[in-house]
């Protein structure tokens, strides 16, 4: 007998708008035998992770894909992608799964107006 599919799995992406800021004498201070190219400089700096951000911004979210799942594949992937919490219950991950909606109800959302 087949299991009801009763969840629905969305992947999303989350995209950021970074910018960073360096002066061009702190950049050849990092090799000051060659002269600065700056941009290429730049570049590695930030590929490094050797400079903080100056700003950013939350682009959005874009969905990947959706899928529905039964309740035995939704535990499978709770183990997978949370291992840290392998050790919890079959209540307690549900209850936690179930609460992802909990505060947001249909009546409190724009999107289903």
């Amino acid at each position: 007998m087949d299991e009801n599919k009763d969840y629905v799995v969305v992947t999303a992406i989350s995209t950021y708008r970074m910018r960073y800021v360096m002066h061009r004498d702190d950049l050849q201070k990092k090799n000051p035998n060659q002269p600065v190219n700056a941009i290429e400089w730049a570049h590695d700096t930030v590929i490094m992770e050797r400079c903080e951000e100056f700003s950013q911004e939350h682009m959005g979210e874009y969905i990947i894909d959706a899928m529905e799942m039964t309740e035995a594949d939704i535990l499978e992937l709770f183990d997978k992608e949370n291992d840290y919490l392998n050790e919890w219950t079959k209540e307690q991950k549900m209850k936690l799964i179930r609460s992802y909606m909990a505060d947001h109800t249909l009546e409190n959302s724009a999107s289903f107006k």
